[in-house]
């Protein structure tokens, strides 16, 4: 009996150990399964760029927890523009391009926030000149996103931005030595906008042209070049500056909204060198004024913005310069304005330009004083006249020599 009951135990006891046994091996065998089962999970790529990726959010060795980061552009006008989550998303991207990080982990889940808060970046930064848009890679687990990512495309490696940075500031530095830092807002917007007109060029085949290179090294730009670089010297001159996405005359163009004396102007120094439009074939280039600080009702006569955040009404004319400098007209004062074109005349100045608050009223004073001659009147001994027409901004410019 003794020997039968321990016969009993041992095959008991092999019983026991033979299904630990398989219950191990099955343990192992689906833990190698899970693992299996990350290692390949499927990646898409889908037309947009936008790099998705199907992933269990517990077992996940991808997805960095997303850091909020302390906000430096809480006065930054695009900023404040943006929802509480964006701005976040705003401040995180703007920390990696700073810092020239490979990509970081967003609080946001939706990527029309990535969408407002990177173009909301370049608007309130225009010397971000080693960025050239992203990527944003999404995280999804059942069909639902649970993290995203974003990650700059760099142009330049760090070693050749910090190279390419004291090369600029030096430029800055040298242009705008000729302006006191004690200077009206008006004053500094005013130099600004001459500086840029008359030290670079527009050139649509200028090299790196969508940045400040093309300004400060290069000498030669288009609208965005312009825009941004505007921005870097009104900023560093104290004067608050966002550069405006949109269109102008149906093309995709740039410029900025400043913010001169406690009012929001509009700033093209694009359409400020007359080479751009050059409708009257101009030998030489000139400063255009008309585009230094404008009112929305004047900027929309040939600009579209297209910018994603709300952008103010601009309804001052107190910083525009033909009001700053008395040469505004918005009544038919043929003596006035008369009396004005004789003393520039006779000072021996090479031009003069007179905006005019309508086309009606700018009309008018073409008929009257060259179609009719009553300029003959007021500039005695004046033999011939050059005039060039703005219809854009209704500014007439004669040149005198």
């Amino acid at each position: 009996m003794r020997k039968i009951i321990r016969t009993l135990l041992n095959l008991i006891g092999s019983l026991l150990i033979i299904t630990s046994l398989f219950v191990g091996i099955c343990l192992i065998l689906a833990a190698r399964g899970d693992r299996y089962a990350i290692a390949n999970l499927p990646i898409v790529k889908e037309a947009s760029g936008i790099l998705g990726i199907d992933i269990n959010s517990e077992s996940s060795p991808m997805l960095e927890e997303a850091v909020l980061v302390e906000s430096v552009s809480y006065d930054r006008y695009a900023y404040q523009q943006l929802t509480e989550v964006q701005q976040q998303t705003y401040d995180q991207i703007y920390d990696c391009v700073i810092n020239f990080k490979d990509k970081v982990a967003l609080v946001t889940t939706e990527k029309d926030d990535i969408s407002a808060a990177y173009e909301a970046v370049m608007a309130d930064y225009g010397n971000l000149f080693w960025v050239s848009g992203y990527q944003y890679n999404t995280y999804t687990s059942n069909d639902s996103v649970i993290g995203m990512e974003f990650e700059p495309k760099y142009t330049m490696n760090q070693e050749q931005r910090d190279v390419y940075q004291v090369k600029i500031d030096a430029v800055v530095n040298e242009w705008l030595s000729g302006i006191s830092p004690n200077a009206s807002d008006f004053d500094k917007a005013l130099y600004v906008f001459e500086t840029l007109v008359k030290n670079v060029d527009y050139d649509s085949n200028s090299v790196e042209n969508q940045n400040i290179l093309s300004v400060f090294i290069y000498q030669s730009t288009v609208c965005q070049g312009y825009a941004d670089a505007a921005w870097v010297m009104l900023d560093k001159l104290g004067i608050e500056n966002t550069i405006i996405t949109g269109t102008a005359n149906n093309e995709s163009h740039a410029w900025n909204l400043v913010y001169l004396d406690d009012a929001y102007y509009f700033m093209d120094v694009t359409w400020g060198n007359s080479k751009y439009l050059d409708s009257n074939n101009d030998a030489t280039k000139r400063v255009n004024y008309a585009y230094l600080a404008m009112t929305t009702e004047e900027i929309s006569q040939n600009h579209v913005i297209t910018t994603g955040f709300e952008v103010p009404e601009c309804l001052s004319n107190v910083d525009n310069y033909f009001v700053h400098q008395g040469l505004y007209y918005d009544w038919f004062g043929v003596d006035s304005i008369g009396e004005k074109l004789a003393n520039s005349y006779q000072a021996g100045e090479e031009e003069i330009s007179l905006k005019f608050s309508n086309r009606d009223l700018y009309s008018r004073v073409i008929d009257y004083f060259f179609a009719q001659k009553h300029i003959s009147e007021y500039c005695k001994g004046l033999e011939s006249v050059y005039y060039l027409l703005d219809e854009n901004a209704n500014v007439l410019t004669v040149k005198w020599k």
